[in-house]
Parts: structure tokens; C-alpha cells; sequence
């Protein structure tokens, strides 16, 4: 079961963060799943977190994202990812003005089961990275 979990999970993600076609998500999501992304707001239902990726896909074109490799045991998934765009309009999520840079954000997301869906997941992506990239951060050293 958890290789057919993980192709489900590997499709559903690289399908809509690709396509923009975010439906999809309910096939591997529940309802009210909870979605921790420090340090970013915590999403509280599907809804919330499909409307996120909305506006991010909004503001972000030539997005594409590759789910590298995953590992599953029980009722538990880590998944490590890279996600690259360009930043060419606003989202309400994160409102930076556009840049036009090409950007590449890189994390590791925990997932937890129940009932063949996700219920909660915790996200811990390279943030501070993205920030620099996008030049409201500066440098470090």
C-alpha cells in the first residue's frame, strides 16, 4: 500500500503545482487537512491551501516542481522537493512586488495519513533562501 500511496502523492503534487489544475489534490488530501509551514501562516482546510497555491501560481510563471525522492513508513511520508519559477506578479500570500527573477525554493514536507489521505503536514523549506533570491533579503556575509 505505501507504494501505491506515494506514486498517488508523487502524480497528485508534480500534476497540479505543474498544470495548475489543483482539484487533483483531493484525491490525496482531506478536507481538513492542516498544513504547518513555518514561518508562513498555518493552513486550516484543503480549501486554504488550494487557494494559497492559486495565488502563488499567479505570481510565480514557469512554475515547476519535481518531488526528488520520498520514504514511508506506517502512516507517515517525507517527501524532498524542488520547486522553480519566476517571479512575475504579486501574491497575496507573500506580496512582493514582482522582480522577474528566476527563483528556486527547496524543502522536505512530513506528511500524516489517516484514511488513505494526508490530515496534516508539516513543510520545512529553504525560506530564507527563496527571500535572498527574490533581493527583499540581503545576502548573508
Amino acid at each position: 500500500m505505501s507504494e501505491e500511496l506515494k506514486a498517488k502523492l508523487r502524480r497528485v503534487v508534480e500534476g497540479s503545482w505543474n498544470t495548475g489544475k489543483l482539484d487533483a489534490f483531493d484525491e490525496v488530501y482531506a478536507a481538513d487537512y492542516v498544513h504547518h509551514r513555518p514561518p508562513l501562516a498555518v493552513f486550516h482546510s484543503l480549501e486554504e491551501e488550494k487557494q494559497s497555491i492559486a495565488g502563488t501560481l499567479s505570481a510565480y510563471s514557469d512554475s515547476h516542481i519535481t518531488v526528488h525522492e520520498m520514504v514511508m513508513e506506517g502512516d507517515t511520508t517525507a517527501w524532498r522537493w524542488t520547486w522553480q519559477a519566476k517571479h512575475t506578479g504579486q501574491s497575496p500570500g507573500l506580496p512582493i512586488p514582482p522582480t522577474g527573477k528566476e527563483v528556486t525554493l527547496v524543502g522536505c514536507n512530513v506528511s500524516r495519513w489517516a484514511g488513505g489521505k494526508i490530515v496534516e503536514e508539516w513543510e520545512y523549506s529553504d525560506y530564507l533562501g527563496f527571500l535572498m533570491q527574490l533581493g527583499v533579503i540581503p545576502p548573508l556575509g
